[in-house]
């Protein structure tokens, strides 16, 4: 027999609705800021040539995407600047990829938070 009449099934929507209702409320609560982070930190382990898909064209000043500039870093890896897609254009947006791989190694911003956010919900 059973405890309390709950059967398996009983059990995960016991143990399961409160950890569904959690997630929700985790997704939404976001801020501009965290929103910004984790769309453009998205592209890190990616092939450079997802940057030319994932902004719009502004310049086609480099083959493997739109960028304001480049340059070579001290540890061989290329940096660009990614021409801004956000309406405030205040926000810089920089990735750096290793040229022999394509790969993005790493990412940063400069700008305040404030600067540097989208909209959690879109």
């Amino acid at each position: 027999m059973e405890p309390h009449g709950k059967g398996i099934f009983g059990m995960i929507a016991a143990l399961g609705l409160p950890l569904l209702l959690s997630g929700c409320v985790l997704m939404t609560s976001a801020t501009p800021h965290q929103a910004f982070v984790g769309k453009y930190g998205w592209f890190v382990g990616k092939h450079i040539a997802w940057i030319y898909t994932g902004f719009p064209p502004k310049s086609r000043s480099h083959k493997y995407g739109f960028n304001v500039s480049s340059k070579r870093t001290a540890h061989g890896n290329i940096e660009i600047e990614i021409a801004n897609p956000l309406a405030n254009r205040q926000c810089k947006i920089f990735y750096t990829y290793n040229p022999q791989t394509k790969i993005i190694v790493s990412w940063r911003y400069e700008g305040t938070n404030n600067q540097c956010a989208i909209n959690p919900y879109t």
